[in-house]
């Protein structure tokens, strides 16, 4: 079963700022390389070949903000726990899942490994207990845990 990622407000707005600059880029580039056609001063071939460079990084960076916007989420089966953002991948062993904990006071799905590493599930809060009982199916050994504490890294005492 697929969860689909959950992007925060200032991702969404760091995803809005980097498509502006994309499109800014790209215009100004398209003018230059339009201005360099028309002008009457030879340009040399590596005067081309960058503003032909400087068109194509803006669109190759709109398919990977666009990738990552529609192509990411947590994937489930009986195998593997499988983590997609964007072009990359990351799957984890559903043997190696130790416990699942759930934060009601902070909001957040955790899931701890057997090698001690955890990792935090960015998924919209309503779908919290449907991933659980899919890991729970997945593999039968992992523990479910609810918590309200707060975070307490970073604070001190």
């Amino acid at each position: 079963m697929k969860f689909k990622y959950k992007f925060s407000t200032a991702m969404k707005i760091i995803f809005a700022v980097m498509y502006a600059l994309a499109l800014g880029c790209f215009a100004w580039n398209l003018i230059r390389l339009f201005q360099a056609l028309s002008s009457q001063i030879e340009l040399e071939i590596y005067n081309y070949i960058s503003i032909i460079l400087c068109l194509v990084l803006p669109i190759a960076i709109s398919v990977l903000i666009t990738s990552i916007i529609l192509c990411s989420y947590y994937k489930i089966d009986q195998k593997h726990l499988t983590v997609k953002f964007g072009i990359l991948t990351d799957k984890y062993d559903m043997k190696d899942v130790d416990n699942v904990v759930k934060n009601v006071k902070l909001k957040i799905l955790g899931v701890n490994f057997k090698d001690e590493s955890a990792l935090k599930i960015l998924i919209d809060e309503k779908h919290f207990d449907d991933f659980c009982s899919e890991l729970l199916k997945a593999n039968k050994n992992v523990c479910y845990g609810e918590s309200d504490e707060d975070d307490k890294k970073g604070k001190s005492a």
